[in-house]
């Protein structure tokens, strides 16, 4: 290390630095003056959004209001995950109405976009199996073409390895040749395709030099401009050539602030190339620059994609961390026996390492313990809330009936009316009370588990499926009382006012009616409405 550093130094004194250092660092210093602007660029998307809201509005008729929803579909799906999502649905629902072959494969394909981005691949993939391109123009088949295009190789990307790869790799390979075929050669957009083809294809010079070629076109869009780059940083960062890779990148991140894209891959890449090359501020900047966007999209994919950088960022900001602390300690070490401070200096850093060691597994401990426990109570939390706030109603409820009750046997008592008082008093509303009590119940446990009726009865054939019009069966209230971790059948006999006989009666006849074991039937119980 120390020899390294030398070697920079002396030819930094020579002048013979290679200038691209230097356009790597003004291409950072770029990027992190974007990033200022970085709420401005998305304030002037927001109004965009707004105008394109007011042509929805003002729409006149189901194609006029097609257009509109298209237009705000595209401004939305590499924004906002799910506003583009209730966009798609809704051209799709107008392209229906429309009953035009062309507009049901535009709609269809901004779903499966969506899905796409979202890391939805099965659905995605039903969703084009579904689509039909029966009367579809070739603009129609290019649009269905270039999904699975972009699925296929998502999809890959996402497997990385085993049979699927291959199949992946061949099946979007095919859609490339269907897209190349289609359009004119030499066309903007054959060249796109053909750049995409020969980049997952790995053939990267090639793939590189169809790209640089779309990026001379001074009209090009910002958007396309940043993806463009992105796959030219990546294909140089896989031939090694990291500063050119890094420049790219960094062309591709600026695009994307400047175009308010929120679904992007650039600043993660670029901080995982400049994670390995020791860059500490930056790279914690940029990753966290791309855990908000990933968050502001909300598509939990591109959530884990960057939430997968983060350890490595960590591991190399510690190995960054113990390289220095190395070199220190060498230092330290050579001039020990002329320099009294130096001795100091090694105690110090050896009590602020051990410290930051003793803080770390501390914090890496209640980290693990904090998930642990949150996982446990955060169904807990929530039962408890809503139950804390019916019980509150409930008791506030019985305490003014039973207020009624001694009034009337007071005033029964005191005006001797004894016949009376015990004839209302064998008018027992304990049986209307239970029921209130039950109903009560039902009300809050399907507020907490909307899906507990349709859930319950998945577990079931369809002939012994049950859907009562209001609240449960009470087979059903015996298993929503194991759900709610009540699993003592005393307790569950006193609540329903059954005998232990009778609830174990109830238990085993649902269970043998479900095609689930019986031992396992209770579990399956369990993983209704969790997380």
């Amino acid at each position: 290390m120390l020899l390294r550093c030398l070697h920079i130094v002396l030819l930094c004194c020579l002048g013979i630095l290679p200038l691209r250092a230097q356009d790597v660092k003004s291409c950072l210093k770029e990027l992190d003056r974007e990033l200022e602007m970085k709420a401005q660029y998305d304030a002037r998307k927001e109004m965009r959004i707004g105008q394109l809201r007011g042509v929805l509005r003002d729409a006149l008729d189901d194609n006029g209001r097609y257009e509109a929803t298209r237009n705000l579909f595209e401004e939305y799906k590499s924004y906002k995950y799910d506003s583009a999502f209730v966009y798609a649905q809704r051209l799709e629902e107008l392209a229906a109405r429309l009953d035009q072959p062309d507009r049901k494969m535009e709609a269809g394909c901004a779903t499966v976009f969506c899905l796409i981005s979202g890391g939805l691949y099965k659905e995605a993939f039903d969703m084009l199996e579904g689509l039909s391109t029966e009367g579809v123009s070739p603009p129609g088949l290019l649009a269905y073409y270039q999904m699975q295009v972009r699925l296929n190789y998502s999809a890959r990307g996402y497997v990385q390895s085993g049979p699927y790869y291959e199949r992946y790799s061949r099946d979007g390979a095919e859609y490339s040749r269907k897209i190349l075929g289609l359009l004119p050669e030499d066309s903007p957009l054959w060249h796109e395709y053909n750049a995409n083809f020969l980049m997952e294809n790995y053939r990267y010079e090639e793939g590189i030099a169809e790209f640089s070629r779309l990026l001379a076109d001074p009209d090009l869009d910002t958007h396309m401009r940043a993806i463009f780059a992105s796959s030219v940083g990546y294909m140089l960062h896989c031939l090694g050539r990291e500063d050119e890779a890094i420049r790219s990148l960094s062309e591709s991140a600026i695009c994307d602030v400047r175009s308010s894209t929120k679904e992007t891959t650039a600043l993660r890449m670029l901080a995982e190339y400049l994670s390995g090359r020791g860059e500490v501020e930056r790279t914690s900047r940029y990753v966290h620059e791309s855990f908000e966007d990933a968050n502001f999209y909300n598509a939990r994919l591109r959530k884990l994609e960057v939430g997968a950088v983060l350890p490595l960022v960590e591991k190399n900001h510690y190995d960054n961390l113990q390289r220095e602390r190395n070199f220190l300690l060498t230092g330290i070490l050579l001039a020990i026996l002329l320099v009294l401070a130096a001795a100091i200096a090694i105690w110090f850093i050896r009590r602020q390492n051990r410290r930051l060691n003793e803080a770390q597994a501390t914090i890496e401990e209640r980290n693990a313990q904090l998930e642990a426990a949150n996982a446990l109570l955060a169904e807990a939390n929530e039962i408890k809330s809503e139950y804390i706030g019916n019980s509150f109603y409930i008791n506030a409820e019985f305490l003014d009936k039973m207020s009624q009750l001694y009034k009337m046997v007071d005033r029964m008592i005191v005006t001797r009316q004894y016949d009376e008082l015990r004839r209302s008093l064998k008018e027992s509303t304990i049986d209307k009370e239970r029921d209130e009590m039950y109903e009560s119940f039902d009300h809050t446990f399907l507020k907490i588990f909307p899906t507990f009726v349709n859930d319950y009865n998945a577990l079931f054939p369809d002939t012994e499926q049950r859907f009562p019009a209001e609240g449960l069966t009470p087979e059903m209230r015996i298993f929503a009382l194991i759900r709610l971790g009540i699993s003592e059948t005393d307790r569950i006999a006193k609540f329903l006012d059954y005998s232990v006989h009778t609830i174990n009666t109830y238990k085993t006849r649902v269970k043998n009616k479900s095609w689930v074991e019986n031992e396992q039937f209770e579990a399956e119980i369990m993983k209704i409405g969790a997380r």
